[in-house]
């Protein structure tokens, strides 16, 4: 068994790992313009009804619109009985081929807490393909399309496909917050993403709080951070594999290009970030780096105390059943971390022996 890339660290660096938090010299006046697009939308959650099924994923029963694109999503209520006490956003990992319905079961122990979950799929996905197509199957890969290369302007970065996938994503939590103001006053948001998605949340929580704020997040094997360590460091499939090609293209321009990337780097979007997180980290991954996976928890503004780190041995790779089990773990941490009747330090109270290690809770619990 070949173990994923360490990039010669140990685990204890890996896991210290600190990225380059200087935004692109665009940085701030390219968000402000974003917003500004963002700012003049009012998305709102509707049936697909008279739209019609997308052919890519019937199960998207609702959809919103976001910077012209029609966002498909699926609505995850609480059994009958059980009071709406908060609302949770999820997007998606980086694969597409996952369908709505599938990830139903996956928030049982959430939607039966009185958590209604919606779950999106950002555009070019099944689900919200309809005016896109399917971007994640493209030669070149969903992260490429509309991507300058080289110098560009605001108007002309505001095409590529991930900052319109953070668009898709803070109203998706635009359209969760009126929903939830029409069910009771006060009711909490929650947002939640994995890999690919975890990337999408760090950032949408900094740049869509002048719109929308959640009140806890979980990530778990954040990608797209820290681009100045990474850009250099092999990997063996995901996004970095799909940038890697890209900047090699972009030949004499790839300083202009990797800045453009840059706009959306984790790392420096999360020093922006400052409520409870729940993140998921590992020690070897060669999909998404592990060390910048450990430098976007690691750069979060939140208080020492209000975040928790989870710890397997590998990410995005088959590590057998020992690290399998500790996955599991994770999945059924996560609900107590999201129970909206408890604080999350009391929920996570139980939990916090085995954050580091062990596959099965304190006290003897399976």
């Amino acid at each position: 068994m070949v173990e994923p890339e360490d990039y010669g660290f140990s685990h204890l660096g890996t896991l210290s790992h600190v990225g380059t938090v200087t935004p692109s010299v665009q940085h701030s006046a390219f968000w402000r313009h974003w917003q500004e697009r963002v700012a003049s939308e009012a998305p709102e959650l509707v049936r697909v009804g008279s739209y019609g099924a997308d052919p890519s994923d019937p199960a998207a029963e609702f959809l919103f619109e976001s910077l012209g694109v029609r966002i498909g999503c699926r609505l995850v209520l609480p059994p009958k009985g059980t009071p709406v006490r908060a609302g949770l956003v999820t997007s998606h990992g980086y694969g597409g081929g996952n369908f709505l319905e599938r990830a139903d079961g996956a928030w049982a122990s959430v939607v039966d807490r009185g958590v209604a979950v919606l779950e999106i799929r950002v555009r070019g996905f099944p689900g919200s393909m309809r005016d896109t197509g399917a971007w994640f199957e493209t030669e070149e890969g969903w992260i490429a399309q509309g991507l300058p290369i080289g110098e560009a302007n605001l108007g002309e970065l505001m095409g590529w496909s991930y900052v319109g996938a953070v668009a898709d994503l803070v109203n998706a939590m635009r359209v969760m917050r009126v929903w939830l103001d029409e069910r009771g006053e006060g009711l909490p948001l929650f947002l939640h993403g994995e890999s690919f998605g975890g990337g999408l949340a760090v950032t949408a929580t900094h740049v869509g709080a002048r719109f929308v704020r959640p009140e806890r997040l979980v990530i778990a094997l954040p990608s797209m951070g820290d681009w100045v360590w990474r850009v250099d460091r092999p990997v063996s499939g995901g996004i970095g594999l799909e940038v890697s090609r890209l900047l090699v293209c972009a030949g004499r321009r790839f300083e202009e290009t990797l800045a453009n990337i840059r706009l959306a780097d984790t790392v420096v979007h999360a020093r922006r970030v400052r409520l409870p997180v729940l993140a998921k980290l590992a020690l070897l991954d060669d999909v998404v780096p592990a060390p910048s996976a450990a430098a976007v928890y690691n750069a979060l503004d939140t208080d020492p105390g209000a975040k928790w780190r989870f710890v397997t041995r590998y990410g995005h790779y088959d590590g057998g059943i020992a690290d399998a089990r500790r996955h599991a773990l994770f999945a059924r941490i996560v609900p107590d971390f999201l129970d909206p009747r408890t604080e999350p330090a009391h929920g996570l109270e139980p939990w916090l022996g085995v954050l580091a290690g062990g596959d099965r809770r304190p006290g003897g619990a399976g």
